[in-house]
């Protein structure tokens, strides 16, 4: 969380001074007069697909159930992430590794089964590398409901070879040309005591370096990074490391959310909050970005493999219209510096903190567990509407482009709340959205002709189905009916659909109302 630049409000006019406080006292732009224009033909580049490089699961053997590869067959369908990240790939349900009187025993059918179920939904394994096998296990502790075991190997000849047999297998199942475009992360979160040996640094590196020549000895052209720590932590001394004992860095991960701990809810039970800073997440995405690039590895990728507003698994925030709002705000912050950030994770149906207790219980998802989309979800949904060429644009909170003579323009607003609670008893209240100034929406260069004009809303009661789930109570169960419900809510129907006509001095306007953490996408279709 960066410290914020003091300004001396007295060496302003009157009314400017007024207008930068209430700025800063609501911590979002001002909005008066909000104006989005463009030209349809400045182009500035190509749109960011950053965003869609990658998405987050929980544990590997998900995969293999029904449910959860529906769900992500969904969210390619109507989003299409490029890669799936998720733990445990060595875990008991896969039961790769076992040991027989001190011989070890290899099975990857199962590994291979989960990475298959991938494929066939469309997208490409981020292979993280662990937890550790039981088998070869130094230590019988564990972490989760699924007991991912985070100790050093035993005998790292034994972790080697295991490493080596498992790079040859997925080699000769998918092929070599398929392997080499998926990625290896070495670990999750090596900086965290249970996640890995007292989150020893010295035998992580250990643990990096004798992973990454186990790899690149079965296939050079593999790409492998790490250190995939908790907090943006450790990334200097990694790549220090790396060039000092002569190991090659691919890539660097690491993770970032948007809460701090320590708090406690109303009941005296331990809680996050929010960090009320438009800058927490991309400040962290910043500093690493710059770390990079002052080390020995100047440009490397940097993907940024779990992020979020926050890393509890119970947290209500992760139901909110406001979570939609965020991810904008952070995704349009870091899209200069990150290559990839992926968002942890699609889908409720997770379970490092047991299985999924209710509809919507805070739950890391972009879907809940009955597969409801969230608000989070048309955030990536909307993003994935948008066109190949983006436009010249002044707004911060927007993105506007095109394809062909087609616009797709996304547009927000992200404020961040008067909270003084813990997100628990925060979020577990309703928080109707404020009116704002209308957007004014101008573009100019635009074919003359007749078009479709769609305008799409997902925030307070748009496309927010937590909201009604609280209105009912907060229901453990969901009734049939209500179910259908909240699916028909979620349907995303168009709040403004007709056809209209752009003259010929290629001119269109159009005037938007926005409320406090809107997201509208605004399709301009010519007919």
């Amino acid at each position: 969380m960066s410290m914020v630049k003091m300004v001396n409000l007295r060496s302003l006019q009157p009314p400017l001074a007024l207008a930068l406080t209430a700025m800063l006292l609501a911590g979002t732009p001002a909005q008066a007069d909000r104006r989005v224009a463009a030209d349809m033909s400045a182009i500035a580049g190509d749109t960011s697909q950053m965003w869609r490089d990658s998405v987050g699961a929980d544990h590997g053997g998900l995969l293999l159930r029904r449910e959860n590869a529906e769900q992500l067959e969904l969210t390619q369908r109507e989003i299409g992430f490029r890669y799936i990240r998720f733990h445990a790939i060595f875990l008991h349900d896969t039961d790769p590794y076992r040991e027989v009187d001190g011989r070890p025993y290899y099975n990857f059918d199962r590994v291979a089964q989960v990475y298959a179920n991938a494929l066939k939904a469309g997208i490409k394994p981020f292979v993280e590398i662990g937890f550790m096998p039981t088998d070869l296990a130094s230590d019988s502790r564990t972490i989760f409901y699924w007991k991912g075991n985070g100790s050093l190997p035993k005998d790292w000849q034994k972790w080697s070879d295991f490493i080596t047999a498992f790079t040859r297998d997925m080699e000769a199942r998918f092929g070599r040309e398929e392997v080499r475009s998926w990625r290896f992360e070495v670990w999750n979160e090596p900086n965290l005591d249970g996640f890995w040996t007292k989150g020893d640094q010295a035998s992580y590196f250990k643990l990096y370096e004798t992973t990454v020549r186990a790899i690149k000895g079965v296939d050079a052209e593999l790409k492998v990074g790490g250190p995939a720590t908790a907090g943006a932590a450790w990334v200097p001394e990694f790549l220090a490391h790396a060039r000092q004992v002569g190991v090659p860095v691919d890539f660097v991960t690491t993770h970032s959310y948007g809460v701090a701990g320590g708090f406690f809810d109303e009941k005296g039970e331990g809680d996050n909050r929010l960090v009320l800073d438009r800058r927490a997440v991309i400040d962290d995405v910043d500093k690493v970005r710059g770390e990079i690039d002052r080390s020995s590895f100047p440009g490397l990728p940097l993907y940024i493999t779990e992020w979020s507003t926050s890393y509890n698994p119970r947290d209500p925030i992760h139901d909110t219209y406001l979570n939609a709002a965020f991810i904008l705000n952070k995704l349009k912050g870091t899209e200069k510096t990150a290559q990839s950030m992926s968002y942890w994770v699609y889908s409720d149906l997770f379970e490092e903190a047991g299985p999924p207790p209710t509809p919507f219980h805070g739950g890391f998802g972009l879907l809940t567990r009955e597969g409801v989309r969230k608000p989070s979800y048309f955030a990536y949904r909307y993003l994935s509407q948008l066109g190949k060429s983006e436009l010249r644009n002044g707004d911060p909170e927007s993105w506007l482009t095109r394809n062909g003579d087609n616009f797709a323009g996304l547009i927000w607003n992200y404020t961040i709340p008067d909270q003084k609670l813990s997100n628990r008893p925060y979020y577990t209240r309703i928080h109707p959205a404020q009116k704002l100034e209308p957007v004014r929406l101008s573009l100019a260069a635009v074919k003359p002709g007749s078009y479709r004009l769609r305008v799409y809303r997902t925030g307070y009661r748009a496309n927010d189905a937590y909201t009604t789930y609280m209105q009912w109570g907060r229901p453990d169960k969901l009734t049939d009916q209500q179910l259908a419900r909240l699916q028909a809510q979620t349907r995303d129907r168009p709040e403004l659909d007709r056809t209209v006509k752009v003259g010929a001095d290629g001119r269109f306007e159009q005037k938007l109302d926005i409320r406090t953490n809107d997201l509208l996408l605004v399709k301009l279709d010519r007919l």
